[in-house]
């Protein structure tokens, strides 16, 4: 461990029983967020059992509470019921007499006086705590590059790479939310050091569940009682898809935009179900942009440091090892055959998912109508799926509703 880098092998976040503490994990985007999320949104009566709330119903919520916080709520874009949800979300952790949990990655995109409002919105018997999960820039620089693509963007990475490295400044939107230091220090403000938290991912090769393990821990969790099965996380893509798929845009032009259809049709349902996860050469950065990502890496992780936050880890782990061979070092560069075979691939199941939708949308239509027709009886059904005691007792009330018929039955054939 370097000196300087704190690290914390008791990652339990004491705090006097008497306070309820709130966890606000700010970002920051592509840190393994999507797979935290899908993990705790899938085991949300777990949480609540332990003591853990996950205000409102569904994690769109806390996206939405992250155009609320940043001032976008009002935009004809947005669904009306972002308008108001950060205080909505403030008053059900208020009337909690536990901890909670806020969960996204964009909050990682506000200014240092909307965060300021955000953590001020909640009240004095509030203990605020501000947690960020961070991974080393030599894994950050491709996977926003991929991401940016998957959001219609049309810049090679060599011109991104090149973007980020001019921007001594600071504006762009890769460092708004990829230099850890500065999110927290918009969003720490005057906090005890002891109440802001960094929770570091762990280099290439350890445990898989070690990110889990930490960030649960710290919010007071059993890490243990979770399903990781459901964190299946935001896939990225190889350099054959990102490049088709950015020819893709390219060829697009102005239809499909953003905010507009492009979302759901390319980003959900072509790069993220046909594209993400396909075999391909792995995003790689040069011997410039590598050289880059250490350096700029080291000092992120020397001025987080010097801060005093609590470090859940080891902030040695957002440091990238040196190449061992640099000057070998390239952008890969899929060949037009690559790509001809891949586009082939992508169409093929872009087709025969196209061929299943009809399908998908017949049993929607049927469970919206069971919905609507018996609401009770779906309500039931649905429950017994997840409790034992509920498909027992719905057994039992099936039973008596078959004596009951066949008793009638008798008595009509009698008379």
């Amino acid at each position: 461990m370097g000196a300087g880098h704190g690290r914390d092998d008791d990652v339990s976040a004491a705090a006097p029983a008497h306070r309820r503490r709130v966890f606000l994990h700010v970002g920051s985007p592509k840190t393994g967020t999507t797979y935290l999320q899908n993990i705790l949104w899938a085991g949300k009566e777990t949480a609540t059992s332990q003591g853990v709330l996950l205000p409102q119903e569904r994690f769109a919520d806390h996206f939405l509470a992250t155009l609320d916080v940043r001032g976008l709520a009002g935009r004809p874009e947005h669904p009306p019921r972002a308008t108001g949800m950060w205080q909505r979300i403030v008053d059900e952790v208020e009337a909690w007499s536990g901890d909670a949990l806020v969960s996204h990655e964009l909050f990682a995109g506000a200014t240092r006086e909307q965060a300021e409002r955000a953590v001020g919105a909640f009240g004095p018997d509030t203990e605020v705590h501000v947690v960020l999960t961070a991974r080393d820039l030599l894994r950050q620089i491709p996977a926003e590059w991929q991401e940016h693509v998957k959001h219609r963007s049309t810049r090679t990475l060599p011109r991104f790479v090149d973007k980020i490295i001019a921007d001594e400044e600071g504006r762009t939107w890769f460092w708004t939310v990829q230099d850890y230091a500065g999110v927290l220090d918009r969003w720490a403000g005057s906090l005890p050091r002891s109440q802001v938290h960094v929770v570091t991912v762990p280099q290439r090769g350890a445990d898989p569940r070690a990110l889990w393990t930490r960030f649960a821990s710290l919010i007071g969790l059993d890490p243990e009682s979770f399903e990781t099965a459901a964190g299946r996380g935001n896939l990225s893509l190889k350099a054959e898809q990102a490049e088709l798929l950015r020819r893709v845009n390219a060829a697009l032009g102005d239809s499909l935009p953003i905010p507009g259809p492009y979302p759901r049709i390319v980003k959900e349902v072509f790069a993220q179900e046909v594209l993400a996860g396909r075999d391909g050469t792995a995003l790689e950065l040069d011997a410039r942009g590598r050289e880059f990502a250490v350096r700029r890496s080291r000092e992120i992780a020397d001025r987080l440091g010097s801060m005093g936050v609590h470090v859940v880890g080891d902030l040695d782990e957002l440091v990238p090892p040196e190449a061992a061979s640099p000057a070998d070092l390239a952008y890969p560069q899929p060949t037009e055959a690559e790509l001809l075979a891949e586009g082939v691939a992508a169409l093929a199941e872009l087709l025969r998912r196209m061929a299943e939708r009809p399908r998908a949308e017949a049993a929607y239509r049927d469970q919206l109508r069971r919905m609507r027709d018996m609401p009770v009886r779906y309500a039931l059904l649905q429950a017994s799926r997840r409790h034992h005691a509920l498909a027992r007792l719905l057994d039992a009330y099936r039973w008596g509703r078959r004596m009951l018929s066949r008793e009638r039955g008798s008595g009509a054939s009698a008379s």
